[in-house]
């Protein structure tokens, strides 16, 4: 079995006063086959935390389990090559001298293995990404693409119990990205469990079970996409996963089967909240996509466009609410909403979540 469990991890850079404290305290547990990402700003800890995982950081204190193997404790540190881990960096870290073939064998001829036993699998990692007819070829007649996908081969070959993904598509484009990811989800097996580094909320929320969100070298909230987008524990999360609209509120009747009578100024609707707070004021979190454009005079919440972005399908809008609070809307509106920059839109709410209380993070 593939479980990862880490227990109170702890990981400072220097001394005293002076130290960097990458990792706070992080405690997570991932069952055998699961994928988790972990996403935050830069400085956030996620790549210490998988550096860590893998070997490639000594922790200050705490406790690291992969399977039932104790892989890293205070004065236990088990080096990288004895932990059955594949590692994909975002860099492709390819030997340029060797062939596409050489790179992918060499995990299985470090185990032992020779040639003549290897080819098999070798071909076989090289055939589930598409690349078994480049096997002869170089790194430098690659694309960037390509490299990427031979480094997923050699991760792959030797079936080791985690795979470690450090921001593997940073450097490629959308449609390269697009075409990783397949590759990546097709790779998944019940016996080993993934984990990957990423700023991009696209890929994080597209290929994993749970997102783990880290700020400061702590988590702030492990979850599943969904809940991650829709229920967002701190307002540090809502702002950073899905540009979540934070608006001051007040509470102006008794919730009832999960849904709370709640008020922005003079404009009133239903939020989901599962807090059963008593507090007057709140705070609510609105996705861009929950508000929607409605005529002049219909209820609703009042606010002037600052700027319009094209997306193709959609169009991106900052807007600025208007009346009580000058708060910043980030909004998705539809092709026939039609909005302009200095336009002040009637908006009406679709879909809200009350913040729960004591969770306000700046």
């Amino acid at each position: 079995m593939a479980r990862i469990k880490l227990q109170d991890v702890h990981k400072h850079y220097g001394q005293g006063a002076a130290a960097f404290h990458a990792l706070r305290g992080v405690s997570l547990e991932m069952p055998s086959g699961e994928f988790v990402a972990l996403l935050g700003p830069s400085g956030s800890g996620k790549t210490t935390l998988l550096r860590a995982v893998a070997g490639l950081e000594t922790i200050n204190s705490g406790q690291i389990q992969i399977g039932d193997d104790l892989v890293a404790a205070p004065g236990r540190h088990v080096l990288p090559e004895r932990r059955n881990v594949g590692v994909v960096f975002q860099s492709h870290a390819l030997w340029p001298h060797m062939t596409v073939f050489e790179n992918v064998l060499f995990p299985l001829r470090e185990s032992g293995l020779n040639e003549a036993q290897a080819r098999p699998r070798v071909m076989e990692a090289l055939a589930q990404v598409e690349l078994q007819n480049l096997a002869q070829r170089t790194p430098g007649e690659l694309s960037g693409g390509q490299k990427q996908r031979v480094a997923l081969a050699r991760a792959m070959v030797a079936n080791p119990r985690v795979v470690l993904f450090d921001e593997p598509l940073a450097s490629l484009d959308v449609e390269l990205r697009r075409d990783m990811m397949r590759h990546i989800d097709q790779l998944r097996r019940p016996d080993s469990s993934m984990m990957y580094v990423t700023h991009n909320q696209e890929e994080a929320l597209a290929l994993a079970d749970r997102v783990v969100v880290l700020f400061d070298g702590h988590i702030e909230q492990i979850d599943t996409p969904v809940r991650l987008c829709r229920e967002p524990q701190t307002e540090r999360v809502a702002r950073f996963v899905g540009s979540g609209n934070l608006l001051s509120g007040r509470r102006v009747g008794a919730a009832r089967d999960g849904l709370a009578p709640v008020a922005v100024g003079d404009y009133s609707f239903e939020a989901r909240d599962a807090s059963l707070g008593s507090q007057a004021q709140v705070r609510l979190c609105l996705a861009p996509t929950a508000m929607a454009r409605v005529e002049p005079g219909l209820p609703g919440l009042s606010a002037r466009v600052e700027h319009v972005f094209f997306q193709g399908n959609a169009y991106a809008v900052d807007a600025v609410l208007q009346g009580v609070v000058a708060e910043p809307l980030s909004l998705v509106l539809p092709l026939e909403a039609q909005p302009r920059r200095g336009d002040v839109l009637r908006l009406q709410v679709r879909d809200a979540w009350v913040m729960p209380e004591g969770r306000h993070s700046a």
